[in-house]
């Protein structure tokens, strides 16, 4: 094989590849997004990997911070998906609702080592960052009743390490996450029930392929969108 002939085996093999390349990214460009901003008990990256494997042509991007979320959000997606009070604030019209046992809200716990925490009494609450610092906190006001300090966390991980170092005094979580948190800490944990209830996730749609979105994701199965807190979309 002469040297000419491999430079055009070479040269065609590139534009194959560019061409492939190229056409990669116009159809990821094309696809419908989803931006997600959920706090669960995996990874954000696991979480993604999930929502991705069930949402067959939709662009799913999941973040872990509200600062991400705001970041994403102003960039252009199609459709967000978050607890239907972040959507709320950030001025969006929640579409579909997720529902866990045939409600849209669940309880929160203030969780403790030892014994149950008295909302009234707990000085520092540790909680998951949802809506910022402000927003944050007077969500843990209005749903504890009391005005604590906050001590803020991204991750459901990282709330055990605020009672473990003693850095606060409860933390709040939704319920259902109580007895993995139990299960996953050596100190004797204790819980005090919420008599207020918080939204579950809700998609709400920002860009012109949302109404695609939103029809993917009412289709999930139960076990497709446990991870999320749901068992069925509405």
């Amino acid at each position: 094989m002469t040297s000419e002939h491999l430079f055009k085996t070479a040269g065609l093999a590139g534009l194959a590849f560019g061409a492939a390349v190229l056409a990669g990214r116009v159809a990821q460009a094309g696809s419908p997004r989803l931006l997600v901003f959920v706090h669960v008990a995996v990874k954000q990256r696991a979480l993604q990997s999930q929502l991705q494997a069930h949402l067959v042509g939709i662009e799913v991007t999941a973040v872990g911070r509200i600062g991400d979320f705001d970041r994403t959000l102003k960039e252009g997606t199609d459709a967000a998906l978050s607890l239907s009070m972040v959507l709320v604030a950030h001025g969006l019209s929640p579409k579909l609702y997720g529902q866990r046992k045939g409600a849209k809200e669940e309880v929160y716990s203030l969780v403790a080592a030892d014994k149950p925490p008295d909302p009234a009494r707990v000085a520092t609450v540790g909680a998951l960052d949802l809506l910022g610092r402000d927003g944050t906190t007077s969500f843990v006001h209005k749903l504890v009743g009391a005005k604590p300090k906050v001590e803020r966390v991204t991750k459901v991980e990282d709330l055990l390490p605020l009672l473990q170092m003693q850095r606060a005094d409860a933390i709040l979580l939704p319920s259902r996450l109580y007895a993995d948190l139990k299960s996953a800490s050596r100190l004797n944990l204790a819980q005090t029930e919420l008599p207020g209830k918080v939204g579950l996730p809700a998609v709400a749609v920002v860009g012109p392929a949302g109404a695609q979105v939103l029809a993917a994701i009412a289709k999930m199965a139960a076990g497709e969108c446990k991870a999320l807190g749901v068992d069925e979309w509405r």
